[in-house]
């Protein structure tokens, strides 16, 4: 790979990952483990591309506009989020709770769009956000319809404990049977999420789909209707983006 592009990254990956927004070179390569020299000749090739923009009273620099452009370009070339889009405001209505979608990306998922409660009190996840493959129904219901070595792989990465892998994998196995997970307070405490898969023509994971609520707020009646309602808007989905009913696993 070429360096400058590699030691480009470093400096892009310290400013976006963390909370702090701005800053001076110093910090950067101090931050990075590169020459402050470095630092400044790249940074002046990533301002020239609006990927970076200068203060220039204080001399800090953070993340250029010209990333949510990017951004919002990928975005809108997500073909599953725009099929989904009618499905999930619908879901969202039918059940009164927030709605998810999130789209699988290496040893984590990203939200990929969100349908939000019309309750006061309700759960915010944000769009953009990395959850880790391991945790939570929309996750786990991907897990379970990805190839189990390819599954195994991945949670040799995430999961350090074998005995907990290999519980995980068994769980795994009863919800491809069944076609939807569940999962109670496993990245926010106190909240219980219902997901199913989205499947295309290939028998590839697209997505999932995912249905959040406050647990001590859901009966059982509930949750059997968040079943059913999740796992049927996944397969209208997975039959729009190409799956045909001999495919589909649910």
């Amino acid at each position: 790979m070429i360096q400058s592009i590699d030691r480009a990254m470093l400096i892009i990956e310290a400013m976006s990952d963390s909370k702090k927004e701005k800053w001076l070179v110093a910090e950067l390569a101090e931050k990075t483990g590169l020459p402050i020299s470095t630092v400044y000749r790249l940074l002046q090739s990533l301002e020239a591309h609006d990927l970076v923009t200068q203060h220039q009273h204080t001399k800090h620099y953070e993340l250029g506009y010209k990333w949510v452009e990017i951004g919002l370009k990928k975005y809108e070339k997500l073909d599953v989020r725009q099929v989904a889009k009618p499905i999930l405001e619908a879901l969202a209505r039918e059940v009164e709770e927030t709605v998810y979608l999130n789209a699988p990306k290496d040893e984590a998922s990203i939200i990929i769009d969100r349908i939000d409660s019309p309750r006061n009190v309700r759960i915010i996840d944000s769009i953009g956000e990395r959850i880790p493959m391991h945790i939570g129904a929309a996750n786990k219901s991907m897990l379970a319809y990805t190839p189990l070595r390819e599954t195994e792989a991945l949670l040799q990465q995430l999961i350090q404990d074998d005995e907990e892998r290999t519980a995980l994998l068994q769980q795994l196995r009863g919800i491809k049977r069944k076609g939807f997970a569940i999962s109670r307070g496993e990245k926010t405490k106190g909240t219980l999420a219902v997901g199913a898969p989205i499947i295309d023509f290939e028998g590839k994971v697209l997505a999932a789909i995912s249905i959040e609520a406050l647990e001590t707020q859901t009966t059982e009646d509930q949750l059997n209707l968040f079943i059913d309602k999740v796992t049927a808007a996944a397969d209208q989905i997975s039959s729009a983006m190409g799956q045909t009913h001999e495919e589909d696993a649910h």
